[in-house]
């Protein structure tokens, strides 16, 4: 027989309520765990997706700034990605990147990064949260905003003639195509093209500024005579033997240091001559008419030592060489990039080579003051971007005679260039920055000397050794003067 509960045991029953509040708190409890495990898991997706946001970034602009094909630029920004990846706190193992190239105008422009994945939860799990999703994009473009110039000296001898002229062409004129479209506003960027050989060309229109000193052209003529004895017949003429000539090889000759055959001379076989004595007249007076002819091409020689390592002092006149030819003329600052770009098309390469001379009228090109007043003043309030691209392929193979540049001292022409190189590092008013490139020179010393040039003002050497290398180390100078923005 079953005994049943008598009925206030059933009254408490019903009332009793501890077991219910038990169960109450442990539901409670999962509730509040999961809502604190959601807080604590946005919050470290918050922090995860600006770690992504860093990586990101740091590829875009690494893919932006290589020079290179897209595989190349896609394996730059790859390598960046992970190795920032690496070194963050989270689990992003299941983060997938995706590059892109930006391309305007058949060019690179830019890069873009998109970041897509999940990050594992902790605590959310409870509510059935087993990850989240984290995305971010980044991009890098190039853009110029502030005011920029940019002067090329280029080495245009006749070591240059073929293969080099097309590639220096090329080079130049894609470097123009690669900047023009940075910049939104066409007046904040300017081009230069300051050719050079043995002298540089700066225009005969500028013969009579004030810190030129060009006589005027001139043509003077004058007649000489003198009494000379007149042949009215030959006497005693004889057979005479011409013995034979054995052939002469050529030699070796260099120009602007290449070298190529010249002289020799081929064999003769012996003969016979008629030699005969004169028979004289009376003397007779004979006149000739000479002219000489000065006139001055544009090419512009040196100041006497220190002046023609120094940027100032013009009240000493620059002297113009006479009756010289010296290239294709310079281009001073301009926005017109056509222009630019015609110029550069022009160059002829022929001459020695005196690298001095280029680097001193690029550096005036870059200085608002006279000889050159095209370029912009510097200031706090006027900032200015001045970068100088030297390039040249082979040794000084002239040095000055002052105020000619016809002497062959080479050590000379380095330590000039050295010292000019020493003083546009020193001009904090235009602040420089040199770009050199060294295009197929197998001299160290000349190297040495370009690459010091360049890295004491914050700029790159460039030892391109073949086309490819001079191309890629102009398209590099471009991107490293595009001022690389991330704009989103």
């Amino acid at each position: 027989m079953v005994r049943l509960p008598s009925a206030p045991l059933f009254r408490r029953f019903a009332y009793d309520r501890h077991g219910a509040v038990a169960m109450i708190f442990a539901l409670s409890a999962v509730g509040l765990l999961g809502v604190t495990g959601l807080a604590m898991d946005f919050a470290r997706g918050a922090k995860a997706k600006s770690a992504l946001l860093a990586a990101a970034d740091s590829a875009a602009l690494a893919g932006a700034r290589l020079v290179g094909t897209p595989a190349e630029r896609e394996a730059a920004a790859k390598q960046v990605f992970e190795a920032n990846l690496k070194q963050s706190d989270y689990d992003l193992s299941k983060v997938v990147m995706k590059p892109e190239n930006i391309v305007k105008d058949g060019r690179n422009f830019g890069y873009r990064v998109s970041v897509q994945g999940e990050l594992p939860t902790t605590l959310s799990r409870v509510l059935g949260f087993q990850e989240l999703n984290v995305a971010t994009f980044s991009e890098a473009i190039g853009v110029l905003t502030t005011p920029t110039e940019v002067v090329m000296a280029l080495d245009t001898t006749y070591s240059m003639t073929g293969w080099k002229i097309a590639t220096l062409k090329d080079a130049a004129t894609r470097l123009i195509d690669d900047l023009r479209p940075l910049a939104y506003d066409a007046d904040k960027l300017k081009f230069g093209i300051v050719p050079f050989g043995q002298y540089v060309n700066i225009g005969v229109s500028n013969r009579h500024k004030p810190w030129m000193n060009v006589p005027d052209d001139s043509s003077t003529t004058s007649t000489s005579c003198k009494m000379e004895k007149q042949v009215v017949s030959w006497t005693n003429c004889k057979k005479v033997w011409i013995p034979p000539v054995a052939a002469k090889p050529p030699g070796t000759c260099y120009n602007d240091g290449v070298p190529y055959s010249c002289g020799g001379s081929a064999a003769k076989a012996g003969y016979f001559q008629d030699q005969c004595e004169p028979v004289y007249g009376p003397d007779k007076e004979v006149c000739k008419t000479n002219t000489a002819n000065q006139k001055w091409n544009g090419c512009a020689g040196s100041r006497n030592y220190p002046l023609n390592t120094r940027d100032d002092s013009y009240g000493t006149r620059i002297p113009g060489i006479m009756n010289v030819t010296c290239g294709t003329e310079i281009l001073d600052l301009t926005t017109n990039s056509s222009q630019a770009k015609s110029r550069i098309m022009a160059l002829n390469p022929n001459g020695e080579t005196y690298i001095p001379a280029g680097l001193m009228w690029a550096w005036r090109m870059l200085s608002p003051q006279a000889p050159l007043e095209n370029a912009a003043t510097r200031s706090s309030s006027e900032p200015v971007r001045k970068f100088l691209i030297l390039m040249t392929d082979g040794l000084n193979t002239k040095s000055p005679s002052y105020p000619a540049h016809t002497g062959s001292n080479g050590a000379l022409s380095n330590q000039l260039l050295k010292e000019i190189c020493q003083n546009i590092a020193k001009d904090k008013a235009n602040a420089i920055t040199i770009y050199s490139v060294a295009f197929d020179v197998s001299d160290v010393t000349t190297k040495n000397l370009l690459s010091t040039c360049a890295l004491d003002t914050g700029g790159q050497f460039f030892d391109a050794k073949n086309s490819a290398e001079f191309l890629a180390a102009f398209a590099k100078i471009g991107m490293n003067i595009g001022e690389l923005r991330l704009t989103k």
